[in-house]
């Protein structure tokens, strides 16, 4: 809890205007709060003793009005204050969570489900807010009026006082107890909670495939058992959580009795001696804090549960990504101009080597195809080269510098990539293509839009739809088909105009027909820019100043298109295969 509140400290200090003042009007709030009970006392003993008079009497209804009314509106400046900080703490909070998931690898999302971040973002940001907000308010109200209580009782009755102070360890100790258990089961059950949304953030992005198989009943039948398991956590929870609020009354009550039995006897003059105006004060005080003892349950729960659900998101911001800029990063470094070298490059996962001493040369404005069988290392030299991660061992050199030294973001900015799984944003088409280039004005941008679909063989395809460029895509582009998708990737790789261009199987989803029309194309977008064509079809690589055939991590072939086919090896064999094919279709 400690290393809690240190952590959150951070952010509480960026409000710390909001949070003063709202403690500053606690103390307001608490001091009022408790000196009405005193008023209604000193009313009964004037009473008692026949000094009351009619103007007095209305002298003791002001003085309760004007406390109630400072110690109401100082509560509400309390609550405008402090609990508004709350609100933008979590905002700052999940503001500094984004940022960070931007940073982190690709890798980390492979080994992360989506669901379990998406319940971390809500719920367990929600019980954090919880605890900077309602939770400190309380816990910082309760304090000050048990600190205010407990010296008023003490000047009305040291004795009376010492007796609720001997009672009040109890009440601490069952707390204590209370919130160990309460603090695991929370955790069990925000864990469960995670399981659930993950099955369904799947269930929702495949829900064509389940469908496609029929298996809709299974996952139900999985689903109700994640709730269930979910309900009989949060139910093991509320048996522990439930009684609590109970048993603080319980202990009120019987509080109440021995004051009342001891109080009793000091009014009636055995063992003390209490005015019985001054014995309903502090009971009336007592009374008083009955609410702020039993909100220490209430605390300790919200305390529980924002401690833990700190611990969660503090998981995600104690991630660290695997690439990052160094201390041999050269901020000069502005610019790139498409000289790609690899000298020996190696890299295993787990031990198992997935590439091996790989060397080649991308000059300047030069185009280099990669092929092989599926599993080679393709997709890893397009990863390298990206720095989506960084090799064991070898060099890997831009423009004759270490790739190593090259800003993450600036060495990004000028590589154009278009990935295996092309991704698409749930926006028009238009800005789909614009999104490497943010800064651009929409309208403005427009004709490089229509330009690179163009290139990218899609501009047909889009003048068919109904609202053209500004038509709305589904959820990940599902409106689409995939060879839509995958051209609409390559038109955002070419509206970057980046002096680097990676096609990763970019036209794995497209007919033969469609492929040579996109390649053409690209003869014109490729002039002046350092290309890497990864693919499996052979016909690809026609134009290509060299092709680079891999086998289990190695080069195993080099040259161009038409030396490699004058050598009759595996690039050869899968040339007449592929071309075979094309005869059968086209037959």
């Amino acid at each position: 809890m400690l290393k809690t509140i240190r952590d959150l400290s951070t952010y509480v200090r960026r409000h710390r205007r909001a949070y003063t003042i709202g403690v500053a009007m606690m103390v307001v709030n608490a001091f009022f709060t408790t000196l009405m009970p005193i008023i209604p006392g000193t009313a009964i003993d004037a009473l008692k003793q026949g000094t009351m008079t009619l103007p007095r009497m209305w002298l003791f209804v002001a003085a309760l009005l004007g406390t109630a009314a400072a110690g109401g509106l100082a509560m509400i400046i309390v609550r405008r204050s402090l609990l508004a900080a709350s609100w933008e703490i979590q905002f700052d909070v999940r503001r500094d969570l984004f940022r960070h998931f931007a940073r982190l690898d690709s890798d980390y999302y492979d080994n992360h489900r989506v669901g379990d971040l998406m319940a971390r973002l809500t719920a367990d940001l929600n019980a954090v807010r919880m605890l900077v907000g309602v939770g400190a308010f309380q816990a910082i109200n309760t304090v000050l009026l048990l600190g205010f209580t407990i010296t008023r009782m003490a000047r009305l009755s040291p004795g009376l006082t010492l007796l609720t102070a001997v009672i009040m360890p109890l009440i601490s100790v069952t707390f204590f107890l209370f919130m160990r258990v309460i603090h695991r089961r929370y955790q069990r059950v925000q864990e469960q909670f995670s399981e659930v949304s993950a099955m369904a953030q799947e269930n929702f992005d495949g829900m064509r495939v389940v469908k496609g198989f029929g298996i809709e009943d299974r996952h139900v039948a999985t689903f109700r058992s994640l709730n269930d398991e979910y309900i009989r956590r949060y139910l093991a929870l509320t048996r522990i959580d439930g009684p609590l609020s109970p048993l603080m009354e319980t202990l009120f009550g019987f509080t109440l009795a021995v004051l009342l039995l001891f109080g009793g006897r000091y009014v009636l003059g055995v063992g003390g001696n209490l005015t019985i105006g001054q014995f309903s004060s502090f009971v009336f005080l007592f009374s008083g804090v009955q609410w702020p003892l039993q909100a220490l349950g209430w605390i300790a729960n919200i305390a529980q549960r924002g401690s833990t659900s700190w611990r969660r998101l503090r998981e995600i911001l104690d991630s660290r990504p695997n690439v990052v800029d160094g201390p041999e990063t050269d901020y000069a470094l502005t610019e790139v101009r498409g000289d790609i070298e690899f000298r020996h490059v190696s890299i295993a996962f787990d031990g198992v080597p997935a590439l091996e001493d790989v060397s080649f040369h991308l000059r300047a404005g030069e185009s280099l195809g990669i092929t092989g069988r599926t599993g080679a290392g393709k997709t890893l030299i397009a990863s390298l080269i990206a720095r989506v991660l960084d090799p064991d061992a070898g060099e890997i050199l831009i423009d004759g510098v270490d790739i190593e030294r090259y800003p993450v973001a600036v060495l990004r900015r000028f590589i154009g990539l278009v990935p295996q799984e092309p991704f698409l944003f749930s926006d028009t088409i238009a800005e789909n293509i614009a999104y490497g280039v943010p800064e651009t004005d929409l309208e403005a941008l427009m004709p490089r839009v229509r330009e690179a679909a163009r290139l990218a063989q899609l501009d047909d395809d889009v003048s068919g739809f109904p609202r053209g460029y500004r038509t709305r895509l589904g959820e990940r582009g599902v409106t689409l088909s995939g060879g839509q998708r995958q051209r609409t990737a390559i038109a955002r790789a070419i509206v970057r105009d980046p002096p680097v261009l990676i096609f990763d199987d970019a036209l794995s989803a497209v007919d033969t027909q469609t492929e040579a029309r996109i390649l053409e194309g690209l003869e014109h977008v490729q002039r002046g820019r350092s290309t890497l064509i990864v693919a499996h079809r052979i016909s690809a690589f026609q134009h290509c100043d060299r092709v680079l055939v891999l086998e289990r991590g190695r080069v195993t072939e080099e040259g161009t298109h038409e030396e490699l086919l004058e050598r009759d090896g595996w690039y050869a064999d899968m040339h007449r295969r592929q071309q075979l094919e094309a005869d059968l279709e086209a037959a």
